[in-house]
């Protein structure tokens, strides 16, 4: 199998198994714990007043997108989204060379993600998200263009296969922007073609270590024959 393959075949469902495994465990733990009455019991602080899990439903896009669509258009739209993008990962990662190893790694991840995610579309038509990352101001802080208000702000809520979009994508701009790699190989520049002195010149090709003829100056005599 030829590497990246097989950088293809261990990364994707060892990716879609992890986050499906989470958004289980999400589900059976998290999700009961919306109902309690105190806030502080609705989540599982890992690091407070920074990271915590926190069961959410998303039934759009980034950042709610288009939640509150018709589910009789929003769910179909979605999938049909999901599969058109994992189509083009595809496509992109055929292209690779087999030593791009780097690269079939960064698409893998997009595609695990997007697999990963487009379960979730397919099963319920909303996906299950739990990562809460969030900061916290005791005060308003002036920035001068903006000021943050005091309180708590959130970065929307994740999960598994969203940490392996954003790395792989990640990993992606780091290679196109920083190395200049290509996504397949990279091409080739033409060399110029020398002319062999033994070949015949032809039309439109120029002598080879001859000196153009230098014109008759005014009074030579002409060769007599």
């Amino acid at each position: 199998m030829r590497t990246k393959n097989l950088i293809l075949a261990i990364t994707v469902p060892v990716l879609v198994v992890l986050d499906q495994l989470s958004k289980w465990w999400a589900r059976a733990t998290l999700a009961p714990l919306r109902v309690e009455m105190r806030f502080e019991d609705r989540f599982i602080s890992v690091i407070d007043d920074l990271f915590r899990f926190k069961y959410a439903e998303n039934k759009g896009a980034a950042w709610g997108f288009l939640r509150d669509w018709d589910p009789s258009y929003r769910i179909p739209f979605f999938v049909i989204i999901s599969l058109a993008a994992v189509g083009l990962i595809i496509w992109f990662f055929r292209k690779l060379e087999d030593d791009q190893k780097t690269m079939a790694l960064s698409f893998s991840l997009v595609l695990g993600g997007a697999v990963g995610n487009l379960v979730d579309r397919i099963h319920t038509g909303r996906v299950v998200d739990f990562v809460d990352w969030f900061l916290v101001f005791d005060e308003p802080m002036d920035l001068g263009l903006f000021t943050i208000s005091a309180g708590e702000h959130h970065w929307p809520t994740f999960n598994v296969a969203d940490i392996g979009i954003s790395v792989g994508v990640s990993l992606l701009m780091i290679l196109l922007i920083f190395t200049r790699q290509t996504v397949g190989p990279e091409p080739k520049e033409e060399e110029a073609e020398e002319l062999d002195p033994a070949k015949p010149l032809e039309v439109g090709d120029a002598p080879v270590d001859e000196p153009p003829l230098a014109p008759n100056a005014p009074g030579d005599a002409e060769p007599k024959d």
